[in-house]
């Protein structure tokens, strides 16, 4: 069973690897657009937000990789891509001009509450 596990994660982190690379390639697609575009913002906007899913994805992988090597997963890797994501989801709102108070108070929960969660699994267990 414990082979199956390790032949499934390396499959992962090898699907993750390609998802990386081409967030990468698409990341500098979006720079060569942001000095093309007629207009600053709509080339940013792409670029911010492929940049954090870029982040996203390598969250993933390392936490697919630390699994493959010490067979058990950090909580801080998971927390940080989930800080990674909502941020990613923030940014994509705020681009798109659907903001409220409310959606800025719940994001920032969110992020609060991930952060604290990573700030006290860090004092407890600093591996």
């Amino acid at each position: 069973m414990g082979k199956i596990v390790d032949y499934l994660v390396m499959l992962l982190a090898f699907i993750t690897l390609v998802a990386l690379i081409f967030g990468v390639y698409k990341l500098s697609l979006d720079l060569f657009n942001i000095l093309n575009a007629s207009t600053f913002d709509i080339g940013a906007k792409n670029f911010v937000i492929d940049t954090l899913t870029v982040f996203v994805v390598l969250e993933l992988m390392l936490g697919f990789l630390q699994y493959h090597g010490k067979n058990r997963i950090s909580p801080s890797y998971i927390i940080d891509a989930g800080i990674f994501f909502v941020t990613r989801e923030l940014m994509i709102e705020l681009y798109a001009g659907n903001t409220t108070p409310l959606t800025f108070v719940s994001f920032a929960a969110i992020i609060g509450v991930l952060g604290l969660v990573r700030a006290v699994l860090t004092k407890i267990s600093p591996t």
